[in-house]
C-alpha cells in the first residue's frame, strides 16, 4: 500500500496580519496540531510584546513552542528545525497534515528547507564585530552591512543585531557577501510545504498593527518590558516591542515617544517581512486570512499536484520597454516539475496589466489561482485583464470589483488594440 503523502501548512508572513486566528481556523478543519515558528514566542517571560496567542485561543488547538522555555535557554534556528522535524515525525504517524504558523522567516526556512552551510569565522573576526557593537551600537552593525552585503541587509532583521553580527562576521571573514551563501540547498523533507500569507493592503496592515501596538499598551507592555529589564542584553530581548522601553525607563524619552517609535519599528518589521516572502515567490496570498481561499490552494497542492512558483522574467519580451516592475509567476507540477500555466505580471504606476500562458493540463482551479494571485502581488487598485481571465463571481467575492473600461491607458490600447479588456479594481476590504 502506497504510503499517504503528508503536508505542512505554513501560515507566514508581517506581524499584525491575522496569522494565528488562520491558523487555528486551519488546524481545527483538518483537526490537526500548531506548531509556532514564532522566535519570540518560545520563551515564557515575554507574552504581551510578541502577541502570544491568548488563552483561549490555545485552548482550541494544541500549540507547540508556545511558552515552553526559558529566556536563558535560547533556540536557535538550527535547534527548533531538529526539535520540530521530531515532532512532526510523530504527528505523521496519525495525521496527514500538521500547521506551522509565524514570521520568523528563517526559523521557517530551516524547518521547511534546512540552513546553508556557512564557513567557520575566525576568532579574531568576531571580537571585531563585537567592538563594533561595543563602540558604535546597533546603527553602526546596520551601516557595515549595508556596506558589505545590501541584498541581505534588505530582509534582515535590522532591529536583531545577533543577526547583524553574524552575517558580518561571515562577510568579514571570507570577504564574500553573506546571501552568497544562502543558496536555498537544504536537506531533503518528507513533507510538502504549503505556503500560505494572510494578505491586506499596505494602509490596512498598517493600521492593524498601529492598533495592536496601543492594545499591548492597555495590556502591561510597559511593566512586562520593566520587568524584563534587568536581562536586556539577552539576544531575545534586543527585539521590536521590548527594546524601545530601555531610554524609556532610564528617563531618555518619553511613553508617548516609546509607543510612537514601537510603532514605527513594527511596520518597518512587517516591510521587511513581505520583502522576505516577496523573495521567496512561492507563497499564496490569501486575502484577509479567508480559510475558503486558503482551502481552495490547498485543494490544488494536494488533489491535483500543483502549487505556485515565481519565474525569472524574460527581459527581451518585456511589454511596456522596461517602464513597468515586471514578474512572472507559474503553477509547476510538484511531481514532474512542468510548467502549467504562467502569468506575466506588468506592474506601472497607477495601474497593473495580466496575460497569461496556460498549458492544457492546467485545471479550471489552477488557472483561477494562478491568475488570482498574480492580481493580489500587483499591489496596485486597478488590473487590466484579458476577456473571461476569471469568473466574476470568483473576482467579486475576493473583493475585487468589475468596472467599466470607460477609456484603457494609452500604452495598454496601443500595444494590445484588438484585446477585450475587464478592469478591476480592489474594494475596501483588500
Amino acid at each position: 500500500m502506497e504510503e499517504q503523502q503528508k503536508y505542512l501548512i505554513v501560515v507566514g508572513g508581517p506581524t499584525a496580519a491575522g496569522k494565528t486566528g488562520m491558523a487555528i481556523a486551519l488546524a481545527k478543519h483538518f483537526s490537526t496540531e500548531i506548531i509556532s515558528a514564532d522566535s519570540r514566542q518560545f520563551y515564557r517571560e515575554m507574552k504581551i510584546g510578541n502577541a502570544r496567542p491568548s488563552d483561549e485561543e490555545l485552548s482550541q488547538v494544541k500549540h507547540h513552542f508556545i511558552a515552553d522555555r526559558d529566556l536563558s535557554l535560547p533556540l536557535s534556528a538550527g535547534a527548533f528545525a531538529r526539535e520540530a522535524l521530531k515532532l512532526l515525525e510523530e504527528l505523521y504517524q496519525t495525521q496527514d497534515y500538521a500547521v506551522l504558523v509565524g514570521g520568523s522567516g528563517l526559523f521557517i526556512r530551516a524547518l521547511t528547507e534546512g540552513l546553508d552551510e556557512f564557513p567557520a569565522v575566525p576568532e579574531a573576526i568576531r571580537i571585531q564585530v563585537s567592538e563594533l557593537f561595543t563602540t558604535a551600537g546597533i546603527a553602526g552593525l546596520q551601516s557595515a552591512l549595508l556596506l558589505a552585503d545590501p541584498d541581505y541587509y534588505e530582509e534582515v532583521d535590522q532591529q536583531n543585531p545577533s543577526r547583524l553580527q553574524r552575517a558580518l562576521e561571515v562577510c568579514w571573514s571570507t570577504g564574500k557577501p553573506y546571501s552568497s551563501f544562502r543558496k536555498g540547498q537544504g536537506n531533503g523533507r518528507s513533507f510538502v510545504p504549503i505556503y500560505l500569507q494572510p494578505s491586506w493592503s499596505r494602509e490596512e496592515l498598517y493600521r492593524r498593527i498601529n492598533l495592536r501596538v496601543s492594545y499591548m499598551v492597555a495590556a502591561g507592555l510597559e511593566e512586562e518590558a520593566r520587568q524584563l529589564a534587568p536581562q536586556q542584553k539577552l539576544p531575545a530581548l534586543q527585539t521590536v516591542g521590548y527594546q524601545e522601553w530601555w531610554p524609556y525607563f532610564e528617563g531618555e524619552k518619553s511613553k508617548e515617544e516609546v509607543v510612537e517609535l514601537i510603532q514605527q519599528n513594527s511596520r518597518r518589521y512587517a516591510k521587511r517581512q513581505l520583502t522576505w516572502n516577496r523573495k521567496d515567490g512561492y507563497w499564496k496570498h490569501i486575502p484577509q486570512g479567508d480559510l475558503h481561499s486558503a482551502l481552495a490552494y490547498i485543494q490544488l497542492v494536494t488533489q491535483e499536484g500543483f502549487s505556485l512558483e515565481a519565474l525569472p522574467k524574460e527581459e527581451e519580451h518585456d511589454l511596456f520597454h522596461h517602464k513597468e516592475n515586471r514578474k512572472r509567476l507559474s503553477i509547476k507540477s510538484l511531481a514532474t516539475k512542468e510548467i502549467a500555466g504562467i502569468a506575466d505580471l506588468y506592474v506601472l504606476k497607477d495601474w497593473a496589466f495580466v496575460k497569461c500562458w496556460l498549458a492544457s493540463s492546467a485545471s479550471h482551479l489552477a488557472k483561477t489561482i494562478l491568475l488570482h494571485e498574480a492580481c493580489h502581488r500587483s499591489e496596485k487598485a486597478v488590473v487590466y485583464l484579458r476577456d473571461g481571465y476569471l469568473p466574476e463571481d470568483f473576482m467579486m467575492a475576493n473583493g475585487w470589483v468589475l468596472v467599466p473600461n470607460e477609456a484603457l491607458p494609452a500604452v495598454l490600447k496601443n500595444k494590445l488594440p484588438a484585446a477585450e479588456f475587464w478592469q478591476w479594481e480592489r474594494g475596501d476590504t483588500i
